[in-house]
Parts: C-alpha cells; sequence; structure tokens
C-alpha cells in the first residue's frame, strides 16, 4: 500500500504588468489542472525567485482565508 502524496501546485505562469507594476504568479493543482490561483508577488520577481514568493504569497492567502466568512449577495 502506497502512502498518499501531499498535494501541490505548479507554478504555471509569472507575469509582470509593467504599467502598473506588479508581477503576477498563476499556480496549478498538480492533481486538479481545472483548480488554478492567481498571486500577486513582487514586482519584477524573478524566475529563480517565482517559487519561493509563490509559497509565500499562497501562505499569506491561507491564513487571511481561514478567518473569512462567506456571504451570499
Amino acid at each position: 500500500m502506497t502512502e498518499p502524496s501531499h498535494p501541490s501546485v505548479t507554478v504555471a505562469a509569472l507575469t509582470h504588468d509593467l504599467v502598473r507594476k506588479r508581477s503576477i504568479v498563476s499556480l496549478v493543482w498538480t492533481d486538479e489542472p481545472e483548480k488554478t490561483v492567481a498571486l500577486p508577488v513582487p514586482f519584477g520577481c524573478s524566475l529563480a525567485d517565482a517559487r519561493a514568493e509563490a509559497e509565500k504569497a499562497l501562505r499569506m492567502l491561507s491564513a487571511e482565508t481561514a478567518t473569512l466568512d462567506v456571504r451570499s449577495a
């Protein structure tokens, strides 16, 4: 019997908006490719730093959403 692997995401894209001076990393769940998220990272983030910055952004999002109330319109 094999142990289940931990869920993971893959950095799919890193884009830089030069006009707005912001950078966005796009993440895709490894085992559920229809599940994606795009998060802000420091402007000008390099490809070499994209994974670490994406992880920081994802952890911050996780902490923020852990206490959110979901409301209907």
